[in-house]
């Protein structure tokens, strides 16, 4: 299904956004389309320009309809396009007036108070490269969230935009991007450390999740290989394991070769982490259900003295008929605290209990290359939620599903057509009840979807920090959803895929830069805007405000007003960042005197 939301006119053709509902083996899957004229072939056409990921696994308490969620996004592309338009095709003032953006000044500002020039400039002195590779670093992090694209283009079209921005040839971007991929992990360190100098780090918890990225190009090379895509594609992939501290605020990247399996990272990453950063004492790991393996729970408890908070799936054979019983039971002894908004209106319901349980991993020995099974317990208190909004999503998708599934009536059609999540409604009959083989019967599985109705808006949450309180353990667990949507950011506003660079350097450098684009963006949102501004609302701030000269000395300012303007203006102190006239002085002082970050 294809859902078209109002578009731009343009030249006799309509150009819009639109949300695309896509039926694939795991689901629904959910992306942001463009249409646009094909000049060559004289025709309409459409491209994916942004994907959000999969319905069912997009479902959470804080987002019950992803669809109706990226609806409403789309919307507000389309309007803001249509405004966007309507601004250019406006009669200019000075037709060969050239535009420059400042909304960058935010992000030079946080630069410049993190002192990180010196340090940057000290490692690559050695290399006696003839431009500043500071400089590059920092318009490279500009030009990411004001403009993502090639490098090439970044240099030809983005860099000449920027406000005060420093000549950087190509070559120059590839070899220093190579340059600063090379130790990727030191420009990480470094910036954790500039921070630090300013905020104290929360390592109380930590949030732990992987992703990938793919390539335009169809040869695996190095750390690039064909592997299990996130986003179902089969060109060549590359991993990238991220971690937020308590406050949400990024604090290191792990890159891995596509084709490993990422949930032996969750504890590699971790002992890197505090071997580089010198975090000592212990940190509950955050992550989902992906994650959650008896190996990584032996790692965290028996071997690094740490906890954890996971997921664990109610369906299927991840639990016991004695635990699935006591999700759902509810009497004196299991009690169910229900939690309302300020209406008094149930948002969620939760109960707990403590208790030991046992758990089995098998690990080959790299000397001997015999397996051996190790068996542990561990006493954990386990949380149950029930969320009323996502029990009534859940059963209106399961009963998609189920719909689905009733249309198939032979062994043949199956063959042919794609059922997908459906499947697991549908039971097949070989045999009849002596044992003797029978033509195949299709039958609805109708145990199944009694008990995934059942189950309906029930989450189980794990943990091994049996002092806290369940709604802190649910809280900690939904704060996950904000490395999720890190990720989001990084692949769709910051353009990290596709990746068009080879070199195994020049990817991290790549990467390196994404991630000091998200870990600004965070701060910014996070620490210094003390989250009354998202992420988005800077990004569309820093990408719209633009000035134009009027070749005397002074600029004209044809940024559109937004309501994120009165809150940038009463944290930076600046007040006049939606004038219409800015003198040379008023746009340096944008770069030279806005203060962010606590002394």
């Amino acid at each position: 299904m294809i859902i078209v939301l109002h578009g731009t006119f343009l030249g006799g053709l309509i150009m819009a956004y639109f949300l695309r509902q896509e039926k694939k083996k795991k689901g629904t899957y959910l992306q942001m389309y463009d249409s646009y004229w094909d000049k060559e072939k004289k025709e309409s056409r459409t491209k994916s320009v942004m994907a959000f990921g999969y319905v069912e696994e997009l479902i959470s308490d804080e987002l019950p309809d992803p669809v109706a969620y990226y609806k409403d996004f789309v919307a507000k592309k389309n309007e803001e396009r249509a405004a966007l338009f309507a601004e250019e095709s406006r009669p200019r003032a000075f037709s060969s007036a050239v535009e420059k953006n400042v909304g960058h000044f935010l992000l030079h500002s946080l630069m410049t108070e993190l002192n990180v020039k010196e340090t940057i400039d000290i490692l690559a002195s050695r290399m006696r490269f003839q431009f500043s590779v500071y400089d590059m670093l920092a318009q490279l992090v500009y030009a990411r969230v004001i403009a993502p694209c090639s490098k090439s283009k970044t240099v030809s079209s983005v860099f000449p935009h920027l406000y005060n921005s420093v000549p950087v040839s190509e070559d120059q971007v590839y070899d220093g991007c190579s340059f600063i991929g090379a130790s990727y992990k030191k420009y990480i360190e470094l910036f954790n450390h500039c921070y630090e100098q300013h905020y104290k780090r929360d390592l109380s918890s930590v949030f732990f999740d992987c992703t990938n990225y793919y390539f335009e190009i169809d040869l695996p090379a190095e750390d690039k290989q064909k592997g299990p895509s996130k986003e179902n594609r089969h060109d060549p992939i590359i991993g990238q394991a991220l971690l937020l501290d308590a406050d949400l605020v990024p604090l290191a990247m792990q890159m891995y070769p596509g084709n490993e399996s990422e949930k032996p990272y969750i504890r590699r990453i971790i002992d890197e982490m505090k071997q580089r950063c010198k975090v000592s004492g212990k940190t509950v790991q955050v992550a989902d259900k992906g994650l959650n393996c008896a190996r990584n729970i032996y790692a965290a408890v028996k071997e690094a003295d740490d906890g954890y908070i996971f997921s664990r799936s109610i369906h299927g054979k991840n639990l016991s008929g004695k635990e699935k019983k006591w999700v759902l039971l509810e009497n004196d002894a299991n009690v169910f605290t229900d939690h309302t908004d300020e209406k008094g209106r149930l948002l969620f319901r939760l109960k707990s209990c403590v208790d030991t349980f046992s758990y089995q991993f098998k690990e080959t020995d790299p000397d001997t290359g015999k397996e051996a099974a190790t068996t542990f317990s561990v006493t954990e208190k386990r949380i149950v939620s029930y969320n009323p909004a996502l029990a009534k999503k859940q059963k209106a998708e399961i009963m998609k599903m189920v719909n689905k599934a009733s249309d198939y009536t032979t062994c043949k059609k199956i063959a042919r057509e794609d059922l997908g999540d459906s499947a697991k409604y549908i039971k097949v009959i070989n045999k009849d009840k002596d044992g003797k083989k029978i033509k195949p019967l299709i039958e609805i599985d109708q145990d199944k979807i009694d008990e995934d109705l059942r189950y309906a808006g029930y989450n189980l949450l794990v943990t091994s920090e049996l002092s806290m309180e369940p709604l802190q353990v649910y809280h900690t667990y939904h704060g996950l959803w904000k490395i999720e949507e890190s990720f989001r950011i990084t692949k769709s506003f910051l353009d990290a895929r596709p990746v068009y660079v080879q070199k195994k350097e020049t990817i991290y450098g790549h990467f390196l830069i994404c991630y000091l684009s998200l870990f600004l963006l965070r701060v910014l949102e996070i620490k210094v805007f003390k989250n009354k501004i998202n992420s988005y609302d800077l990004i569309h701030f820093m990408r719209d405000f633009r000035i134009v000269s009027k070749g005397d000395g002074s600029y004209i300012n044809i940024s559109r007003e937004q309501a994120v303007n009165e809150k940038v203006k009463e944290v930076s102190g600046l007040t006049n960042l939606d004038a219409l006239y800015l003198s040379e002085k008023e746009v340096e002082n944008l770069f030279n005197s806005c203060m962010l970050l606590d002394s």
